[in-house]
């Protein structure tokens, strides 16, 4: 018999081979270092190229918020304050622009300073505030932009802020100008019947609009200038402050009358208050006829009266020879009688000089004196 064809067999399934399983867990492990690995280097090579790219292709920094007043009277302080969060360390300055007849100051460690206009001021301090008072002459309000600045110390990206504040000058009193008459002819007046009298009240006294404030000005005069008998000089001079501000700092020479015409140097001046003075008095020696100067050194528009001069008249002194000379070389005849001794010759005698002695010279001990002052 002929065997018949059973029932097709079911395939079997393809065993998964281990290896190929492993080879591609350890692709994906190794795939997902290598992408670490690169995001850690691009991270790394952004941060230390920064300031390279920053110094390539220079931005625009940080603003800062800079706060004042929207408005401020000429003469009375005002204070400006601004925010920031300082990346590095660093300072501020103050710059605004040059206006005519706009000047600002700000107190400072021995009365107010003046900012200059135009230029980067430092600014003192660190509550990141500061206070200005305007000075503007004129009629007309002006509105001045006034930007803070942060500067770095070493390296870093440079911040600015700015606010504009109008400035009035002080108010100035307007005279009413009086009433003319039109050339017609006043109508009679009616009567009319008294009116009741109002109980009087009192009106409030208005004060008066405080006068602005004038520039520093100093001035010099001499008080007194005085010679002893012993050649000592005495000058007193009077220096005042006569403007509506402070001083500042200063310092003033004086010439001397003296042989050697000795020229005195002060060292630097306290600031003086507006109307306020003070006396100095200097010392010297050696003093001799002449004129006694004192010159101011300061910064004041006013340099007229900086200067002041006065005549010394010295008694006649002698500061040369001024010991007593005493006579060398006289003769004195003390009444002995010595006796004299005959002497032999002998031969081969030495003869030795007899030494003369000069008489006495005396001389000058100083010839240049050199003064004093205190």
């Amino acid at each position: 018999m002929a065997e018949q064809p059973g029932a097709p067999r079911p395939p079997f399934p393809p065993e998964e081979p281990k290896g190929n399983l492993a080879s591609n867990i350890l692709a994906i492990v190794g795939f997902i270092i290598l992408i670490v690995v690169v995001i850690w280097g691009l991270v790394n090579l952004a941060s230390l190229s920064r300031g390279w790219f920053s110094s390539i292709f220079p931005g625009r920094g940080a603003a800062i918020e800079v706060s004042a007043p929207e408005s401020a009277m000429s003469g009375t302080p005002f204070t400006l304050s601004w925010k920031y969060d300082e990346p590095v360390t660093g300072t501020y300055a103050l710059l605004y622009p040059c206006t005519s007849g706009l000047s600002f100051q700000t107190p400072g460690a021995r009365g107010s300073v003046g900012i200059p206009c135009g230029a980067a001021f430092t600014l003192s301090g660190t509550e990141n505030k500061t206070s200005l008072t305007p000075y503007l002459s004129g009629t007309t309000d002006r509105d001045v932009p006034l930007s803070v600045i942060f500067m770095p110390t070493a390296t870093g990206t440079r911040a600015e802020g700015s606010t504009s504040v109008r400035i009035s000058p002080l108010p100035s009193a307007t005279p009413t100008p009086p009433s003319t008459g039109s050339g017609q002819a006043t109508p009679p007046v009616q009567p009319t019947s008294p009116a009741p009298t109002p109980a009087p009240t009192q009106s409030p006294t208005p004060k008066p609009s405080p006068a602005p404030a004038s520039p520093a000005d100093l001035s010099v005069r001499i008080i007194s200038v005085s010679v002893d008998a012993g050649g000592n000089g005495t000058a007193i001079f009077d220096i005042a402050n006569v403007g509506g501000s402070v001083s500042g700092v200063y310092s003033f020479t004086a010439s001397l009358p003296t042989q050697s015409g000795y020229t005195y140097a002060s060292p630097v001046q306290s600031s003086l208050a507006p109307q306020a003075h003070i006396v100095s008095t200097l010392r010297f020696s050696q003093a001799l006829s002449g004129v006694f100067t004192v010159s101011i050194t300061t910064a004041d528009a006013n340099g007229a009266n900086n200067y002041a001069s006065q005549t010394v008249n010295a008694p006649q002194l002698n500061y040369y020879n001024s010991y007593n000379t005493y006579p060398y070389g006289g003769t004195y005849d003390y009444g002995y009688q010595y006796p004299q001794y005959q002497s032999g010759m002998y031969p081969n005698q030495y003869t030795y000089p007899v030494n003369q002695y000069m008489p006495y010279q005396q001389q000058n001990y100083y010839s240049t004196y050199y003064p004093y002052a205190y």
